[in-house]
C-alpha cells in the first residue's frame, strides 16, 4: 500500500470528477502502446525537467509551478495512461510500465541528455524505477511528498491493536471505488519496498516531506505522531544517498506543490544549478 491510498483518499476521491482530466489548451499528443498520452513542453534551454504526476490528475497537477518555472529549461509534463486527458490503459500497470512510457515519450521527444526528475506522490515511485532502469538518464531527482511503502509500518506501530483493521478498511475502500478506474490500484497495494541507492545509484536527490499536522485527525495516518514518522521515514530513505537532502516542512500537508509551489520552486533551482558531470 503506497502513502496515496492513506493520506490523500478524499482528494483521489475527488478527482474522479471530470475536473481531473481536463486536457490543457496547449497539450500535444502522441501514441504509447495502442494508447494517446497527451503531453506538453514548454522551453528549450539545455537542462530538462520531466514533472511526473501524483496518481489520477495527470499533468495539471503541477499546474500550481509550471507557469513559475526557472528560465532557460526544457520542461516537460504529461499524463500517464488512464490518468488526466490521455487515453484508457489496458488492465492493471505497475511503476515499471509506467517508468518504460516516460522512457518511451523523451524517446519520441528526441531527449538523450539527463533529466531532472520531478515527481509527486506515487509519481515518485515511477521515477525511482525509471532511475533504476535507465542508468545514466537521470541526473538528479527532486521528490515531492513521495509514496512510501513504509506507510503501513506507521499506523501498525503507532496502533498496533487497532491498526490493521484500518488499513483493511482503507484498502477494502480503494478497491471499491478503484476497481476498474485506477490503472495503478494493485500496484499501490504491493509491498516490496522502495527503490533506493543500491537501485538508483549516487545521484543528487531532494525530498520534500509534507508533515502539517492535521486538526481533527480522522485515522491514525493523520495524527501527530503519524506525521513525524511520515517526515522521519522519507528522510531515512534519502540519507542513504551520498548526497540526498530532506526538507521537512510543516508548512504542507501532501500537496506540498500546491501548499507552498515556491518551496517546490526553490529546491528545483538548487538542483539546476549544480554542476553537469
Amino acid at each position: 500500500m503506497k502513502e496515496h491510498t492513506l493520506s490523500t483518499l478524499r482528494f483521489f476521491l475527488q478527482c474522479i470528477v471530470p475536473i481531473c482530466a481536463v486536457t490543457t489548451a496547449s497539450a500535444a499528443e502522441t501514441t504509447i502502446d495502442n494508447s494517446f498520452v497527451e503531453y506538453e513542453v514548454k522551453g528549450n534551454g539545455p537542462q530538462v525537467v520531466l514533472f511526473e504526476a501524483g496518481a489520477t490528475p495527470g499533468m495539471v497537477d503541477w499546474d500550481s509551478i509550471w507557469y513559475n518555472l526557472p528560465d532557460g529549461i526544457t520542461a516537460i509534463r504529461y499524463s500517464r495512461r488512464g490518468e488526466g486527458g490521455s487515453g484508457a490503459c489496458t488492465g492493471q500497470m505497475s511503476a515499471a510500465d509506467y517508468a518504460d512510457d516516460a522512457a518511451e515519450l523523451l524517446a519520441k521527444l528526441e531527449i538523450s541528455s539527463p533529466i531532472i526528475y520531478v515527481a509527486h506522490s506515487y509519481g515518485g515511485d515511477v521515477a525511482r524505477d525509471f532511475a533504476s532502469r535507465n542508468p545514466n538518464a537521470v541526473r538528479s531527482m527532486l521528490l515531492v511528498d513521495p509514496s512510501t511503502d513504509r506507510d503501513v509500518e506507521i499506523i501498525t506501530t503507532l496502533d498496533p491493536v487497532n491498526g490493521p483493521g484500518e488499513i483493511e478498511a482503507i484498502k477494502a475502500n480503494d478497491f471499491a471505488v478503484g476497481e476498474g478506474n485506477w490503472c495503478f490500484l494493485h500496484d499501490s497495494w504491493l509491498k516490496d519496498g522502495d527503490l533506493g541507492f543500491a537501485e538508483i545509484g549516487d545521484i543528487p536527490i531532494t525530498v520534500i516531506s509534507g508533515v502539517r499536522k492535521v486538526e481533527e485527525p480522522s485515522m491514525v495516518f493523520e495524527i501527530d505522531a503519524a506525521r513525524a514518522l511520515w517526515g522521519q521515514f522519507h528522510s531515512e530513505w534519502v540519507s542513504e544517498f551520498p548526497r540526498g537532502r530532506a526538507v521537512v516542512t510543516e508548512g504542507s500537508g501532501h500537496m506540498v506543490h500546491q501548499d507552498e509551489p515556491d518551496l517546490v520552486l526553490e529546491e528545483l533551482s538548487a538542483l539546476l544549478e549544480l554542476p553537469l558531470e
